[in-house]
């Protein structure tokens, strides 16, 4: 079963996620802020992370870097979503380390072939 944590500090987001993503066969991990979602990565391993570029007090990018700079997390693919997805707000994350940025409102089957396919490759590095 494959595993992902789900970082996003809009509550009616994380929920329809978990409901999607476990029909689907996904075990879910959720954190409402940065901070929290790093402490559920450290602390409970999953295969990919779905992250919210903006957030309060810290920021998706700012996320993604601390698990790309930890050398117990940085082989964690991290799929990053946003409402704008700008140019320039696609390549910071794309710098931060994020493996791609999908614009919200998304469609769901996309998603959970983006994350299948994420996690494919990373498990065989």
């Amino acid at each position: 079963m494959p595993s992902v944590l789900i970082i996003d500090d809009n509550s009616s987001v994380l929920q329809s996620l978990e409901f999607y993503l476990q029909f689907e066969g996904f075990s879910v991990l959720l954190a409402s802020d940065g901070a929290s979602g790093l402490k559920q990565a450290a602390e409970h391993p999953v295969d990919i992370v779905l992250l919210d570029i903006e957030m309060p007090l810290m920021s998706g990018l700012k996320v993604c870097e601390k698990i790309k700079s930890d050398p117990t997390l940085r082989h964690l693919p991290v799929v990053m979503m946003t409402g704008r997805p700008l140019r320039d707000l696609v390549s910071q994350a794309i710098a931060a380390g994020a493996a791609l940025v999908l614009g919200k409102p998304f469609d769901l089957d996309h998603l959970r072939k983006t994350l299948l396919g994420q996690i494919a490759p990373a498990a065989t590095q």
